[in-house]
């Protein structure tokens, strides 16, 4: 069992030695190093500077209204209220995040402005800050490093969740460089390296939940290299401290306890599949979201058994899901089984299945706390993220893209004789290759986050009218752009609704309602075209990134489907009250009949 280096004059020796060494080799290529990480930073602007004018898009609202809150009111950060869910309520109840990035989204847009180049350039930096934590954290670990930054670079889990404003991103980079910290620390026994580690967790935890189970992280690492424990391991009581101070401060200001989102994740989970079901979605969605392990397969397993038991597995999965197109209506029309969408979803399982196959083959060559270090990050984040979460979504398995990426880098057999930065020709051309494919879903994102904001534009154009109101249905960006139009998020529990007026209808969002016929008539719908070559939510095209609600894929490959907005107008004045529907005049009249 490795021990903690300490106890006896010997091991003091041995690690005299490992940091002369160690000493030694960093200051042998400083250059190389700087080289690498330069070229780290102009990879990665170069591959998001294209998405800095997306429009906002899913949840990215609920962080930007935070944030221009907390501009005006830096201690009340959640001391407003939004209607988001088809009722007005606290901000507090209605994100389910905590306000770390929100912060930084205020202090960005408190600088240069609430555009949405200005806040998606501001985003830049917990993205670059992740990359670079990527390098650091794989040469800690012995791994090659530019290797295992091309590679979370490469998978189009990370790239596209850089193009959005929430919170994944900057928790990633959190959780990235605790780990390092934490990791350097204990081999070191360096107590201002654990002291950051540990806070650098706390802060992971105020940006994300998930920022949670780096504790029980740091501390198995900690049992496992450290015997016996040291006093220093009693810093992990500082993210515990955060979490508790600031569970404490949302209690007693905004009286919400954030582990109610426990309760509502399993709420949600219950609808949505069986203990079987969900951790193979969560392989199709893991698999899709770190598809370099799928393209270089070739270069981290021995190619005389993975062939062969690729090609079975890809068979078996090929059989299993046509079975399952028999009785699921995402697999299965009218016309047949759809077999593109099929071969996708076999290809995203062998490649979420591979991820399990480089921790088990990491595991085996190197018995040390680093590996299992690596293998329960990845195990812990897809319990979670299959199991635990109210969805399964890229965004849940995102904490594991650095695991992922410093594991391919460690297993995969290269040359530092030979190749760009040490790597083969032919496993750069992969990383490449799968570059190109997230470039493709990202271009697919920002292509249906635009049709959301022509939408709301086009249609508040067309109907906005003095002495009539417009309403709407839905959320996500599309909220963000018809309120900055006029328009008017219809609440469930109270509103009211006078003859003439107008509500905008689309099956292409969330949390949606359907009215009674006889109340509405259509007057309008508008198809809005969504140009690209990927789908990243689409119930049509089978596509969940963000929630598999829509989908059992991550995203899929060809040409989305047109977004459809249909304008209904009311034939009579309603009231809405808790979820029903009344006459409004009967209501005035002192009686409340259904129409």
């Amino acid at each position: 069992m490795p021990a903690c280096p300490g106890g006896g004059a010997g091991k003091e020796l041995a690690i005299a030695k490992w940091r002369k060494s160690a000493r030694t080799r960093r200051a042998a290529a400083p250059s190389a190093g700087g080289k690498e990480l330069a070229c780290l930073a102009l990879l990665t602007l170069a591959l998001l500077l294209p998405f800095v004018g997306k429009p906002l898009h899913i949840d990215d609202p609920m962080y930007v209204w935070t944030a221009q809150h907390i501009v005006e009111h830096p201690l009340d950060f959640y001391g407003l209220s939004v209607n988001w869910l088809g009722a007005v309520e606290s901000m507090a109840t209605a994100q389910q995040n905590p306000p770390g990035v929100a912060y930084w989204l205020a202090l960005v847009g408190a600088l240069f402005g609430w555009s949405e180049p200005a806040l998606h350039a501001g985003m830049l930096v917990p993205a670059l800050f992740a990359v670079i934590g990527v390098w650091f954290l794989a040469r800690s670990l012995g791994a090659p490093p530019i290797l295992a930054s091309l590679s979370l670079l490469a998978m189009p889990g990370f790239l596209v969740s850089s193009t959005t404003l929430m919170a994944d991103v900057l928790a990633l980079a959190l959780w990235t460089w605790a780990v390092l910290a934490w990791v350097v620390g204990v081999r070191d026994r360096r107590t201002g390296w654990l002291a950051a580690g540990a806070l650098l967790a706390g802060l992971c935890i105020l940006t994300k939940y998930v920022g949670l189970a780096l504790i029980p992280l740091l501390l198995a690492y900690t049992l496992v290299k450290c015997r016996p424990l040291e006093v220093r391991s009693l810093l992990l009581l500082i993210p515990i401290a955060i979490a508790l101070a600031y569970r404490a401060r949302m209690i007693s200001r905004y009286g919400v306890d954030p582990l109610a989102v426990a309760s509502f994740s399993q709420q949600s989970r219950a609808a949505t599949g069986t203990i079987l079901e969900l951790p193979w979605i969560g392989l199709i969605f893991l698999g899709g979201a770190y598809l370099p392990t799928l393209l270089c397969s070739s270069w981290i397993f021995d190619r005389r058994a993975f062939v062969p038991c690729a090609v079975f597995m890809l068979l078996m999965v090929v059989a299993l899901l046509f079975v399952h197109t028999l009785s699921n209506s995402f697999l299965h029309t009218p016309q047949g089984p759809r077999w593109a969408l099929v071969i996708q979803l076999a290809l995203f399982t062998l490649s979420g299945a591979l991820v399990f196959a480089l921790v088990i083959q990491h595991l085996s060559r190197h018995r040390t706390a680093e590996a299992m270090l690596l293998a329960l990050w990845v195990c812990g984040i897809f319990a979670f993220g299959s199991l635990v979460n109210w969805t399964t979504n890229v965004r849940a398995l995102l904490p594991a893209a650095p695991a992922v990426a410093v594991l391919l880098a460690a297993q995969a057999k290269v040359s530092r004789a030979r190749g760009t930065f040490g790597i083969p020709p032919g496993l750069f051309a992969m990383l490449g290759v799968s570059a190109l494919a997230a470039l493709l879903v990202a271009q697919g994102d920002q292509a249906f986050a635009r049709s959301a904001r022509d939408a709301a534009r086009e249609i508040a154009r067309g109907h906005l009218r003095a002495g009539r109101q417009l309403w709407y249905q839905g959320a996500w960006g599309f909220q963000y752009y018809i309120d900055l139009e006029g328009g008017k998020k219809i609440d469930w529990k109270h509103a009211e609704a006078s003859a003439g007026d107008e509500i905008v209808e689309t099956d292409s969002n969330t949390d949606l309602r359907p009215l009674p016929e006889k109340i509405v008539q259509p007057v309008a719908d508008y198809r809005i075209a969504v140009p690209a070559w990927a789908s990243t939510m689409s119930s049509e095209a089978g596509a969940g990134f963000y929630s598999d609600y829509f989908g059992p894929a991550p995203y899929v490959f060809g040409s989305p489907p047109d977004q459809v907005y249909l304008v209904l107008a009311f034939q009579t004045p309603i009231l809405l009250s808790n979820g029903r529907i009344y006459h409004a005049a009967v209501v005035r009249a002192g009686t409340k009949d259904s129409p």
